[in-house]
């Protein structure tokens, strides 16, 4: 089966526009939507990417290659797609993970977060090499073995 591609090059600008703004706005202390507001406090909580946000143009095309690590793109999207399934307890693996991480192993939320943004990412690696849907329960039994021991 053949791998679906990714997003063009327009889409990905789109995106990453919208990073953009919030954090521009949010520098600022301009009134920000409620999207704005998750993506600022995701941002600001990854200050290793804030030299990202000064030169416009590079942040709007730059390309990451795979020996960089994480896209910090690609990092700071899932940490909004985790904070989105934390408010809705979709999945409620996702939320009861994060309570286990931070209460049974004493990790601060933003260590918690990256335990389940490593399954999540994976989840999303292996439905985009498939070109399938992604595993959701697959996904979830991740979540759930984290939170065993």
């Amino acid at each position: 089966m053949e791998a679906t591609q990714g997003p063009d090059r327009d889409q990905l600008r789109a995106h990453r526009q919208i990073f953009w703004d919030a954090w521009q706005k949010s520098q600022a202390n301009l009134p920000l939507n409620a999207l704005e507001v998750r993506i600022a406090r995701v941002i600001s909580l990854h200050p290793e990417y804030h030299p990202l946000f000064d030169d416009l143009e590079n942040f709007l095309d730059r390309d990451f290659a795979v020996d960089d690590g994480m896209n910090p793109y690609l990092h700071l999207s899932l940490h909004l797609a985790l904070e989105e399934q934390i408010a809705t307890h979709q999945p409620p693996q996702a939320a009861a993970a994060v309570e286990h991480l931070m209460q049974k192993r004493g990790l601060d939320r933003h260590a918690a977060l990256h335990a389940l943004l490593e399954a999540l990412a994976e989840t999303v690696y292996f439905s985009q090499r498939q070109g399938l849907e992604p595993d959701v329960l697959g996904y979830q039994t991740g979540l759930q073995e984290l939170t065993r021991s």
